[in-house]
C-alpha cells in the first residue's frame, strides 16, 4: 500500500513539472510576441526628417562613434529616382542626423558592392562617380537655384570635396560648407559630415561670410541622395530619401520646391 502510494505521488509529481514547464514556455513565448523588435529603418515619403541637438561637438572622422549617433534614428535612402531598382547588395543606403548651433551633422552608411572615385576624370565629372549629395535651403523658401546661392546641391565626392555650381555657371568646390570624412569595412563606406548653413545673402567672391545659426525648432529644406557607379563611367542609379524628387526625378539640382526637410529639436 505503502509502495503504491510513493508511485502515485512520484507520477503526479512528474506531471506536475511537466506542466509548469509548458506554462512557462508559453508565457516566454507570449511575452516575445509582446515586445518586437524595434524598427531598425525609418522610411519617409515625403521626406520630412527630425534631427536632435548634440549636447558636445561632433567628432567627424567617419566612424560615427559619437554618443548622439547612438540614439539617433537611422533613416532610408532607397527610393529610386533614376536607374532600375538594385539589389541590396549592390547597394543600399542610410543615414543619421543631429546639429548643434554650428552644423547640421549628417551619418551616411552606404552599402556598395563597387566604389567608383567621383573625379576619376576631373571635376567635369563629379556627378558621374559614386558620391553623397545634399540638398540644402536654409530658409525653406523653394525656388530655383542652379547658378545662385538660394540654396545648395553639394555633391560630396569619395575624396572629400563638395561640389556645386557658381554664379558663373562653373562647377567649383565649397569644401569649408562641409567637412567630411569617410571609413571602409568590406564593402561598407560610412560618411560622416558637418555641414554649415548660409542663407541667400552668401557671397562666393567674399571671405567673410557667416553661417546661420543653428536654434531648435528651426526647419530647413533638406534631401539626401547617392549616386551609384559600378564602372561603366557613367551614373547607373540615383537612389535618395523621399519619393519623388521633381521632375523624373532628378530636378533638386536646380528646384528646391521638391526638397524635404529636416525639423531641428532638443
Amino acid at each position: 500500500m505503502n509502495s503504491f502510494l510513493i508511485k502515485s505521488l512520484l507520477v503526479i509529481l512528474v506531471f506536475s513539472l511537466g506542466s509548469c514547464k509548458n506554462n512557462s514556455g508559453k508565457k516566454t513565448s507570449e511575452t516575445s510576441q509582446l515586445k518586437p523588435e524595434p524598427t531598425l529603418l525609418i522610411d519617409k515619403v515625403n521626406g520630412d526628417f527630425k534631427a536632435y541637438k548634440a549636447k558636445t561637438p561632433v567628432k567627424i572622422d567617419g566612424y560615427g562613434k559619437d554618443a548622439i549617433w547612438a540614439g539617433a534614428d537611422w533613416y532610408g535612402m532607397n527610393y529610386i529616382w533614376m536607374g532600375e531598382p538594385v539589389d541590396s547588395v549592390d547597394y543600399h543606403g542610410k543615414f543619421k542626423l543631429a546639429w548643434d548651433r554650428e552644423y547640421l551633422y549628417v551619418l551616411v552608411e552606404v552599402v556598395d558592392d563597387v566604389l567608383n572615385p567621383t573625379l576619376g576624370n576631373g571635376k567635369e565629372n563629379y556627378w558621374k562617380g559614386d558620391y553623397v549629395e545634399v540638398f540644402i535651403d536654409e530658409d525653406k523658401s523653394g525656388g530655383n537655384h542652379q547658378y545662385n546661392h538660394q540654396a545648395f546641391a553639394y555633391h560630396v565626392s569619395t575624396e572629400g570635396h563638395a561640389i556645386d555650381k557658381n554664379t558663373l555657371e562653373e562647377t567649383v568646390f565649397f569644401d569649408d560648407h562641409v567637412k567630411v570624412k569617410r571609413s571602409q569595412a568590406g564593402n561598407k563606406y560610412v560618411w560622416e559630415m558637418a555641414i554649415k548653413l548660409f542663407d541667400t545673402s552668401f557671397d562666393e567672391n567674399a571671405t567673410d561670410n557667416i553661417p546661420v545659426e543653428i536654434v531648435a525648432q528651426k526647419s530647413i529644406g533638406f534631401s539626401i541622395a547617392y549616386g551609384d557607379n559600378d564602372g561603366n563611367n557613367s551614373r547607373e542609379n540615383f537612389v535618395g530619401s523621399k519619393k519623388t524628387h521633381g521632375i523624373n526625378n532628378d530636378e533638386g539640382y536646380v528646384n528646391s520646391d521638391v526638397f524635404g526637410s529636416v525639423l531641428f529639436v532638443e
